[in-house]
């Protein structure tokens, strides 16, 4: 079933990806953007979280043998530019092992974002990079956390943007018992958002 998920949802991010612009702004496909330096947004995201494979250890690649699971975060960002933006982000996850022990999340990163804008679309390429508390059974860590992402986002109006999510998470986690000096866990959020611009 996971496969099934991963494959239908990688179809359409290059779907979306291989559409023209002209198709949402006409015959120029472009418009001038509508933010500035100092404007800001603030974007609640919910979603799926799916356990993709472990880097590291022995063997060196293997098997995430966890449930799918949930994703929640609450991103603020701020505009450099018509097109660059900076941010920060709080979020959480859930997930289970076989035996219903809860793999939980809580990441906090700093973002930059690149906007792609053919209005009434924008397509975010955003790179995070934070600590992640991670808390399975009685046991907690502090990982590092690197999160490349885009999104497809509709522009409803002045204020509200809304659309889907795509973001890798790899969550390393450094430890002796790897000879690469760390074990690093894949994961894919599959999210919606809804955009507040202000």
């Amino acid at each position: 079933m996971k496969r099934r998920f991963l494959i239908g949802v990688l179809s359409a991010a290059f779907a979306i990806c291989a559409l023209p612009p002209a198709f949402a702004a006409g015959d120029n496909g472009t418009t001038p953007s509508q933010y500035s330096l100092g404007d800001q947004t603030l974007s609640i995201n919910v979603g799926a979280f799916v356990p993709l494979f472990l880097v590291g250890g022995s063997p060196t690649v293997g098997r995430v043998n966890l449930s799918l699971g949930g994703v929640g975060s609450i991103d603020w960002a701020a505009y450099l530019s018509a097109h660059w933006r900076i941010g920060a982000a709080l979020g959480g996850t859930f997930t289970f092992d076989p035996n219903y022990t809860a793999l939980l999340m809580v990441p906090i990163i700093a973002k930059i974002s690149y906007l792609i804008d053919f209005y009434p679309w924008e397509v975010p390429l955003t790179f995070g990079a934070g600590m992640n508390i991670v808390k399975y059974s009685a046991d907690s860590t502090i990982d590092l956390l690197l999160k490349p992402g885009t999104a497809l986002l509709w522009t409803y109006n002045s204020s509200w943007s809304f659309g889907v999510n795509l973001n890798w998470w790899w969550d390393m986690q450094f430890t002796n018992a790897s000879g690469l000096g760390f074990v690093a866990g894949n994961f894919l959020e599959v999210s919606l958002s809804a955009f507040y611009h202000y």
